[in-house]
């Protein structure tokens, strides 16, 4: 687990797995790829929960022999944080870096797919279960919320019109 204090910005440490790459995990499709998992938590409370969080999820992707897909949802399985209404967490691209951490070549090896996983509550997982990931990330879009940090409250979910 490598650890990056004050990024990517101020106040929030960015954990992400070493050595889950060079595993080749299986896509639904058929295909495979290589990747690696981070996480931006505060870093005075969080970083310790987060990398067994880390480590967890990866394990089981190394069991499985599989990669996580975009906008694959893990949970709920209860609380990932103490005192956190946090209780599930969403694959996706890591939308705080710049593009250019997504996909990594490292020499002539396939490339190495970084994926951020966000913690989410229930209900936003069922959003994502339910209407999909680019709803969830319209309402993160509209309510602005901070996302690297576990503690903060559900966003506003919408019904679906019927």
């Amino acid at each position: 687990m490598a650890w990056f204090p004050d990024s990517p910005f101020a106040g929030v440490t960015t954990l992400v797995t070493v050595g889950l790459s060079r595993r080749h995990l299986a896509m639904p499709n058929g295909g495979a790829l290589h990747q690696e998992l981070m996480m931006h938590v505060p870093k005075s409370d969080y970083p310790a929960r987060a990398a067994g969080l880390l480590f967890q999820v990866a394990g089981e992707m190394v069991r499985r022999g599989s990669a996580l897909q975009h906008a694959q949802v893990i949970g709920p399985r209860g609380p990932l944080f103490p005192g956190s209404r946090m209780t599930a967490m969403v694959a996706i691209s890591p939308l705080y870096l710049p593009d250019a951490f997504a996909v990594v070549r490292v020499e002539d090896s396939v490339p190495v797919v970084l994926t951020w996983l966000v913690p989410i509550t229930a209900g936003e997982a069922e959003v994502v279960r339910r209407d999909g990931w680019e709803a969830l990330e319209q309402i993160f879009v509209a309510q602005d919320p901070d996302l690297s940090d576990p503690g903060r409250p559900e966003v506003a979910l919408c019904e679906p019109e019927s």
